[in-house]
């Protein structure tokens, strides 16, 4: 217990006999009455308590980073789990391998192949598309001789001089074939193809229908009326035959373009 004087607030209370208060001993000093009215005590600062350590919290595990690894267990990693994918091959890809490309020597194709071969005569250029092979080969039918038909009128009316053109099929019957085989008897040899336009003599390959272009390794995206440089040849790109014979007005567009396109082949 302490005691204190009163201030001059507390007078009323000593003329009432008061004397001394009682107040606990961790009482602040505002609420004594000697304190003097108008001035304000500092607070008193509490001691403050230390921090206390927190254990690591249940939930949260330390992690320690996975070490990286090097460049051969991820491919073999991705290898394992089926997701390795092979870089599409690009432009200069594509060009390496046209310079890698050499036609191979008629000894090295498919017997079908050279026995084509010996039955066809030199040209400037090539025509070729998907069932050239079965006209060649096969038996004598309507769709034969309307193909046959077709064709003979458009070289008449490009007019060019005989020996310009030549024909090579893009598939040939399989060498176990029949002696008058099927359709799903034929198939395409994409290297004996192109070998034996560069045999023939051939500048330039036209070629009639996506099925023979897909066939002979051209490269995607071609259209009608168009022309690329495919292993050292000059292509042009028409629509098939079969095409042809139903949409007329497309002839015009065809003839103009292989006039325009054809002329530096003929003339050098």
């Amino acid at each position: 217990m302490a005691f204190a004087d009163l201030n001059p607030l507390g007078a009323l209370w000593q003329g009432h006999g008061l004397r001394c208060l009682l107040l606990p001993e961790d009482a602040p000093p505002a609420c004594s009455l000697c304190a003097e009215p108008g001035l304000r005590t500092a607070p008193q600062r509490r001691p403050a308590a230390p921090p206390s350590r927190q254990g690591p919290h249940p939930d949260r595990r330390a992690v320690s980073p996975a070490p990286e690894r090097s460049a051969p267990q991820r491919r073999e990693s991705a290898r394992a789990a089926g997701q390795e994918t092979t870089p599409a091959a690009g432009p200069a890809a594509n060009a390496h391998n046209e310079e890698r490309w050499r036609p191979l020597p008629p000894h090295a194709w498919p017997a079908p192949w050279r026995e084509r071969l010996a039955a066809s005569r030199p040209g400037l250029v090539a025509w070729t598309y998907w069932n050239l092979g079965r006209d060649l080969c096969g038996a004598q039918d309507e769709q034969r001789q309307a193909r046959r038909a077709f064709l003979q009128r458009l070289l008449g009316d490009l007019g060019h001089p005989a020996g310009t053109h030549t024909f090579w099929p893009a598939c040939l019957p399989r060498g176990d074939a029949d002696d008058a085989p099927d359709a799903e008897n034929y198939a395409p040899h994409a290297d004996a193809f192109w070998s034996g336009v560069s045999t023939l003599g051939a500048r330039g390959v036209v070629v009639m229908g996506s099925a023979a272009a897909k066939a002979l390794a051209l490269p995607g995206g071609l259209r009608p009326l168009q022309q690329t440089r495919h292993r050292g040849h000059l292509i042009w790109v028409l629509w098939d035959v079969e095409y042809l014979l139903h949409e007329e007005q497309r002839y015009g567009a065809m003839l103009a373009f292989l006039r325009q396109a054809l002329r530096h082949v003929i003339r050098t």
